[in-house]
């Protein structure tokens, strides 16, 4: 069995792209072969025409089932995660560590060039997938043994396919006239020997007469580690460093099952503070002083320095003692990303009613089932009165403690996607033809949390007995038992459980379309699309009553359930190709096109969108394209009417006040306040999130220019580089940070009815945190692509790739403020995103090696450059280490595959995954080894294919 591509398939490879899975197994026989057949027509993605797929005026990446295969990875997910245009968060769930996989509920979302998820259409045979509530989708549910291809065209195709396309399209297109029987089996683990992954797929088809069918089943099981199984993440990190050059620090929690206990002592006339920290002796009742042992620190600050400042820096400087005699790994209860189990089944089916009318069925159904793990929730600041009868200090302490064995943070989550499609085409005459679909696509997804901590009734509990009323049934607490002891004494019904929440997207639509010529040029035929559509967008949230009446240890809000009005969409869409030139002098040929697409929305108005694009050869090895349109999205229906999800008594400090920070005097509204203000500590502060009814659509302008090159005095080579802009206005974010600030800068005028304030400390206590346009944004870049295969040698033939996204600018204009504020090098939005690799093949054997980078970013809204001048000498070191803590590190993903192709016993392929065994960069104490490679280290992947 070899894979081969076909001529369309590698027409598009040789003209488009520099993709590091090239099928380069084709025998350079058949590469000469296809170099002087008529390319063949088709419909290409991004364009309703029937054109040569050379002339795409948006770079089109392309990758089949075969390119998976021969790169040994076995998803489509984990080829994205290595592809340049995949900016932003990190696609594959088996590349993507850190909380962001640990938190995570299965799904596998990708984004284009970082403008994210909500930005990227993606289709399923060229009709639009159901998204999630948050407008993403779930790429993972499509067995990627029936995909013929995957197309990926980087640029805004509003004018073609509607809302959601400013960033691109992403088309999954079927197997269709398969027949005979195709199998894959994989399995997996880690150097460590475990992190086990097994794969299952099977395709089955037959072509009769008249009809024919395609049947895709896969099966899938992730497992991962906990992270105690790795020395690397050992928190105690002081003899490491940050960004470099900054020394680490020690992680360890100072939250540990023994528990430690609090007070601060605060003297303002001399800018003294000293913190104190208790901590526990396990073994012993904690009736006497004694049993405890003792910590604390003192800072002394600046006159007039407010006691709330001093007593924060003599906290973290106590903490730092405390973490070095007593500090608690929580990554020894944590997984390093979630397991799953997942099932999927596609059935792609058509029956031919006569020569010139077709119908086709296609179902996709899947299950997923995904388990995720994390430390146990933190019992952090309850107040343990001195009238507690078992209170030895005779004053009132913190408890700071990790119910390890009872307060559990996992959830589970259960994913069922289902998507119909019914659809006919045929012939009106020799040059038009028509199509109509029926589609019906839902996702729905419901997550369960384990019984949670009763946070009123266990501070209750802890109070004296003016505050716990055995008509509450309160019974005083003794907290400062081991922890076997303290489980036993806690009431039956201070667990909360029946914890889940469940949400569900419906999308049905209704097109019709049809595609002709209407006149004959000199150069070719006018083309000419038009088209219709009807859709209705449904969306639930559903959540569980028991938020509603309990304040829980955990992060968990109080949610209302909601159900939006349906929602309408009515489209419709012209397009039509004008061929000016052929074979003239430096016109090999230049052609136009022009796009356009109404869109009415029953909730959020109306809007036009065009396109126009030009493709010109002045010679034969070389295209240049041009492109320039207009994007439009709807806000998604649970910005718009999400219920309100409140979550009050906050156990960590409010970081976002922009008066409690540096340049709080620059703002209006914190300098009437007449001094730094107070940062809102743990369980003093709370926030809501919800929808905002009032949220207007966002529309962007793109431009794109590309040159495609392929030389024919160099056989074997292309490269292709296009540059890129995006402007986007009314950009929908839910912002708290730039929401506060907006607010301080104008005064108090703008979101002052969503902001709560302190009327006496100006401490903030409550916010309403959601989605409002927040201004515009721009972005601009380029993507180079390089590709040679030298000629075929007795070793076999090499073939060399190099891609490129480079984004040179990205920043934000926040409502009324006329500066652009840095986006791009930020959080997950990285400046560059490489891959190169090197790939061989001679007779049955291939090989390749490739390496996919990511540069550093800077997780902060600050300003980038750190500058130390204004700094107190005693401080400097603590800024610069918090400087540094807010870099997350470049990474590099490194892949290794071998194959052999056994003829009719298959094809073997052997992948390694981080083939060096490097061990990550650490990012912080949350996120850990945030980027590659992957920390489950060397992974060995040995897959079979066979073909019958």
């Amino acid at each position: 069995m070899h894979f081969k591509l076909s001529p369309v398939h590698k027409a598009i490879y040789v003209a488009l792209i520099a993709l590091p899975f090239a099928n380069f197994a084709a025998d350079e026989s058949a590469v000469k072969k296809n170099n002087v057949e008529e390319i063949e027509r088709v419909t290409v993605t991004g364009s309703r025409l029937i054109r040569p797929e050379l002339t795409s005026s948006l770079p089109i990446t392309s990758v089949s089932s075969e390119d998976i295969a021969l790169s040994g990875l076995t998803s489509i997910t984990d080829v994205f995660t290595r592809l340049p245009a995949m900016n932003g968060n990190q696609v594959s769930i088996d590349e993507n560590f850190g909380a962001d996989a640990r938190n995570n509920d299965g799904r596998q979302k990708v984004q284009l060039r970082g403008l994210g998820y909500a930005r990227t259409l993606n289709l399923l045979d060229g009709v639009r997938m159901a998204a999630d509530t948050d407008g993403s989708v779930d790429i993972s549910v499509i067995p990627t043994t029936m995909l013929k291809r995957v197309d990926i065209k980087k640029g805004s195709a509003s004018a073609i396919y509607g809302s959601d396309a400013i960033a691109g399209v992403i088309n999954y297109q079927l197997l269709k006239d398969f027949d005979g029987v195709k199998l894959n089996a994989s399995t997996g683990i880690s150097e460590y020997n475990d992190a086990p992954t097994h794969t299952f797929s099977f395709v089955g088809g037959k072509s009769f007469d008249r009809s024919g069918f395609t049947l895709g089943v896969e099966a899938k099981k992730v497992n991962t580690f906990n992270r105690g199984n790795r020395s690397f993440y050992d928190p105690d990190r002081r003899d490491q460093k940050i960004h470099g050059i900054f020394e680490g620090t020690n992680w360890n929690s100072i939250y540990g099952p023994d528990g430690n206990f609090t007070y601060a002592e605060c003297n303002e006339d001399t800018a003294t503070a000293t913190y104190h920290m208790l901590h526990r002796n396990n073994g012993t009742q904690g009736n006497s002083t004694s049993d405890f042992i003792p910590y604390s620190a003192t800072y002394t600050g600046e006159s007039g320095q407010a006691c709330w400042e001093l007593e924060d820096l003599a906290q973290e400087e106590v903490e730092k003692i405390y973490k070095d005699a007593h500090g608690y790994n929580f990554q020894s209860e944590t997984l390093d990303a979630s397991e799953r189990t997942e099932y999927s089944i596609l059935l792609n089916s058509y029956y031919d009613f006569s020569d010139t009318l077709e119908g086709t069925f296609q179902l996709l159904y899947a299950n997923k089932d995904n388990y995720a793990q994390e430390a146990a929730a933190v019992v952090s600041r309850l107040f343990v009165s001195e009238n507690n009868k078992y209170n030895p200090f005779d004053r009132d302490v913190r408890m700071n403690r990790r119910l390890t064995d009872i307060n559990k943070r996992n959830t589970t989550t259960q994913i069922t996607p289902l998507h119909i499609r019914l659809g006919l085409k045929g012939e009106l005459s020799e040059d038009w033809s028509w199509s109509a679909d029926i589609v019906h696509s839902s996702y729905k997804a419901r997550t369960d949390y384990p019984a949670a901590l009763n946070r009123t009734l266990l501070q209750d509990s802890l109070s004296g007995p003016e505050v716990c009323l055995p008509e509450n049934n309160c019974t005083e607490l003794n907290p400062f038992l081991d922890l076997e002891a303290l489980n036993e004494q806690l009431p039956d019904d201070i667990m909360i459980d029946g914890i889940w929440t469940e949400h569900e997207a419906v999308t049905n639509t209704i097109n019709v379309s049809a595609v002709g010529e209407v006149y004959e040029l000199p150069a070719g035929a006018i083309q000419l699309a038009v088209g219709a559509e009807y859709r209705t967008e449904i969306a639930s949230n559903e959540y569980d009553e028991v938020r509603g009446q309990y304040k829980l240890v955990g992060n968990l809000g109080q949610e209302d359930s909601n159900l939006p009005p349906k929602r309408k969409i009515k489209e419709a869409y012209f397009e039509a190709s004008f061929p000016i030139l052929q074979d003239a002098y430096l016109a090999k040929h230049l052609s136009i096109d022009m796009a356009v697409r109404y869109s009415s929305y029953s909730d959020s108005g109306s809007s036009s969108t065009p396109s126009f694009n030009a493709y010109w050869k002045p010679i034969d090895e070389l295209l240049v394209r041009a492109n320039y349109s207009e994007g439009f999205r709807a806000p998604t229906l649970f910005d718009l009417y999400r219920g309100k999800e409140v979550f009050t008594d906050r156990w960590y400090s409010n970081s976002s006040d922009p008066c409690s920070k540096t340049g709080w005097d620059e703002l209006p509204l914190c300098k009437s306040f007449g001094a730094k203000v107070a940062k809102a500590g743990p369980y003093e502060w709370g926030f809501e999130m919800g929808g905002n009814e009032n949220l207007l659509p966002e529309t962007s302008t793109s431009r794109n220019l590309g040159l495609v090159w392929t030389p024919d005095y160099i056989n074997g080579f292309t490269a292709t580089l296009d540059f890129w802009k995006v402007d986007i206005e009314n950009a929908p974010e839910r912002l708290t940070r730039v929401m506060l600030r907006e607010n301080a800068r104008t005064n108090g005028e703008l979101f002052g009815d969503l902001i709560q304030r302190n009327p006496e400390t100006h401490v903030l206590e409550y916010y309403k945190s959601i989605i409002i346009n927040i201004g515009k944004t721009r972005s601009q870049g380029y993507d180079l692509d390089l590709n040679y295969t030298f000629p075929e040698t007795q070793f076999g033939q090499f073939n060399l790739t190099y891609s490129l996204a480079e984004i040179t600018l990205g920043d934000d204009q926040y409502l009324g403020d006329d500066e652009w504020t840095p986006s791009i090098g930020r959080y997950n939005n990285l400046e560059t995103k490489q891959s190169y690799g090197i790939y061989w093949n001679m007779d049955n054997w291939s090989s390749s090696f490739t390496v996919a980078y990511g540069s550093a970013a800077f997780n902060s809204s600050e300003d980038i450059e750190l500058d130390l001048s204004d700094v107190p000498e005693k401080d400097k070191y603590r800024t610069a280490r918090d400087y540094a803590r807010d870099w997350s590190p470049s990474y590099d993903l490194k892949t290794f595959n071998l194959g052999y192709d056994a003829d009719e016993y298959g094809r073997f392929n052997l992948t390694i995954q981080n083939p060096f065994g490097e061990t990550p960069p650490f990012f912080d104490t949350a996120r850990g080894y945030d980027r590659g490679p992957n920390p489950r280290g060397r992974y060995y992947t040995l897959s079979w294919f066979k073909e019958f």
